[in-house]
């Protein structure tokens, strides 16, 4: 293989769902705290504040589910060569803003990729050149990945290599 372009670990590749799993989590058990240990609140509060974290805490524990069945079955490598690069623009805040996604586009056969790269591996790679891809495929909620069908949603990615032309074609 060539230039190793991107290397990550498996825990970098799934940061940000753990992320959001911990926070859920503490903003969970915040609330239940609250329900039980606000005792001056009405009741009608505290059963709310008490609901909405323990199903906080119920959906965190889906989350964690779903990373750990992605992350068990294992990293998938795939040879593609890239058709198109895009930066798209996301709504990120209650203001307005908008954050950057840098995405990579390439189609294989009958099935479609868009790569979710950091901005240096956006910056580095080339169009029209065959790179190696190894990620974690996302896990549905019934444990049906991006396998069952044609379009492939890609952001997981541990490491991202130059490859030979031939093996994309």
């Amino acid at each position: 293989m060539g230039t190793v372009i991107y290397e990550a670990s498996p825990f970098q590749a799934f940061l940000g769902s753990i992320g959001t799993t911990v926070f859920l989590v503490v903003l969970g058990v915040v609330g239940i705290g609250m329900a039980v240990f606000r005792s001056r609140d009405k009741r009608s509060t505290r059963v709310s504040t008490g609901l909405a974290g323990a199903f906080l805490l119920l959906v965190s524990c889906v989350l964690a589910a779903l990373i750990f069945v992605s992350f068990s079955r294992g990293a998938r490598t795939v040879m593609l060569e890239l058709n198109d690069k895009t930066i798209a623009a996301d709504t990120c805040g209650d203001n307005g803003e908008t954050c950057n996604r840098y995405v990579l586009s390439a189609i294989a056969g009958t099935d479609a990729y868009d790569i979710d790269v950091p901005y240096n591996v956006y910056n580095t790679v080339q169009l029209n050149t065959c790179y190696q891809f190894t990620y974690y495929p996302n896990t549905g909620i019934l444990g049906l990945g991006s396998n069952t069908s044609s379009y492939h949603q890609i952001d997981n990615i541990t490491r991202i290599a130059a490859a030979d032309p031939a093996t994309c074609q």
